[in-house]
């Protein structure tokens, strides 16, 4: 779905802007105000915690993709990451991805608070006195730091377009960058500040350091014969995929077939359920049994809620796969299309049909219905994955019309698929 924003704009200047503001503040402050070098420590610290929670508010409006293997449905976040399209929200605002979900919930419940804790952790290190008048201005500092990032974000992300040249993962490329650099200096001002070095001295240091860094990173970002050891590592907007959608044959389809919805809902809690019993959750079982055992009820929901997250997942993204999905078939090729998204996720052509056979699982036999198994002969075309990440001239396309093997799961009769594909005859060995 295209978004209600205008076309992009020319490279917009806020990302400059937003860097002086950050690195300005405190020699501004140290100046016109007084600030002691504790708040200098302070604001440095809290600008990288604006980086990381701004970050997560650009996860889900990323528009690429991750340059990484997405084929593999046992993983738990696999049917999120495998999603084509987006979900239009109203005003002027860009789509949402049900793609960006996994790396969302990793950097909302993991990464940000980490990096929130560590950043604090490092700013006490040198046990510092903070008095009523320094926390005054580091509220002024922190606050100037998080306005600043948070301009730079409406500004270049949202309005200037920047949204679509990013995946979910090339958003946190700088926070993480900025956690290894501005952390390396805080430490490192924190023990001068611990030997008596004079503080003027850990100011500058300090100040010059961060502002080179945070230079080199955007000097970094937006030259493109330019890559630093940590964008050859990790990747960055260059080199994640831009998506194409799904080629669909003209006219209507010979047959639509889709599941039951309270087929798929069953089948969604049932897979969520057996995934919990098959996985790494049983440990948290085992220790629901255990608590449980031994009469500390009191500690029992933890690990229950953690279970029922897991199961939660794994139904959701189970239905997502194959609850909101239909089927069209058209003459020599099938199409898989999401209703919810309405947008087609897959094909398969007839010529490139390796195989067809009909297999019932527990939900197949409660309801009478049927799932078939179509094989296909691109299931090996994806993103390579090295050790560095290529070049971007070298990144996959996104490849969206592979034939790749397809599951066509729960439907009471799988004969206009065949039959439409030219597929037939397997089902009939």
């Amino acid at each position: 779905m295209r978004s209600a924003l205008p076309v992009r704009l020319p490279h917009a200047r806020s990302g400059p802007l937003a860097v002086l503001t950050s690195n300005l503040v405190v020699p501004v402050g140290v100046l016109a105000l007084g600030w002691s070098t504790t708040v200098l420590l302070g604001v440095f610290v809290l600008d990288v915690i604006a980086g990381v929670w701004w970050a997560v508010v650009k996860v889900p409006f990323a528009a690429k993709r991750p340059n990484n293997a997405i084929d593999d449905d046992s993983r738990l976040f696999w049917p999120f990451e495998a999603k084509r399209g987006g979900i239009a929200l109203p005003g002027p605002f860009p789509p949402v991805y049900l793609r960006n979900v996994p790396t969302l919930i990793v950097a909302a419940c993991v990464l940000a608070p980490l990096e929130t804790v560590a950043a604090f952790m490092v700013f006490t290190l040198p046990d510092p006195t903070v008095t009523d008048a320094m926390a005054g201005q580091l509220l002024l500092g922190g606050s100037a730091v998080v306005v600043g990032r948070g301009y730079e974000t409406v500004a270049d992300y949202f309005h200037g377009g920047e949204y679509r040249d990013h995946s979910p993962r090339s958003v946190l490329l700088l926070p993480f960058m900025h956690l290894f650099g501005v952390g390396a200096l805080v430490f490192l001002a924190g023990g001068l500040a611990g030997s008596g070095l004079a503080g003027d001295l850990v100011l500058g240091a300090v100040v010059a350091g961060k502002f080179a860094f945070d230079l080199r990173t955007l000097r970094v970002e937006r030259d493109p014969d330019r890559r630093g050891w940590f964008y050859r590592l990790y990747g960055n907007a260059e080199t994640e995929i831009e998506p194409e959608p799904v080629a669909v044959p003209d006219g209507e389809p010979l047959a639509t077939i889709r599941p039951r919805r309270r087929v798929a809902v069953v089948d969604a809690a049932f897979r969520g359920l057996t995934y919990s019993l098959s996985s790494p959750v049983l440990v948290v079982w085992a220790v629901v049994i255990l608590l449980v055992g031994i009469g500390a009820w009191s500690l029992v929901g933890w690990p229950v809620l953690v279970v029922v997250a897991f199961v939660g997942v794994r139904a959701l993204g189970r239905y997502l796969a194959y609850g909101t999905v239909e089927y069209r078939a058209h003459e020599g090729v099938l199409v898989v299309h999401d209703r919810l998204l309405d947008e087609p996720q897959a094909r398969i052509e007839g010529t490139a049909v390796t195989g067809a056979s009909v297999e019932r699982d527990p939900v197949d036999r409660v309801f009478d219905t049927e799932t078939l198994e179509i094989g296909g002969t691109d299931d090996d075309v994806g993103p390579d994955i090295g050790l560095t990440v290529p070049e971007p001239e070298e990144v996959n396309d996104d490849e969206p019309n592979a034939n790749r093997s397809l599951r066509v799961a729960h439907v009471a009769d799988p004969t206009p698929i065949v039959e439409a594909l030219d597929a037939a005859w397997y089902l009939e060995r």
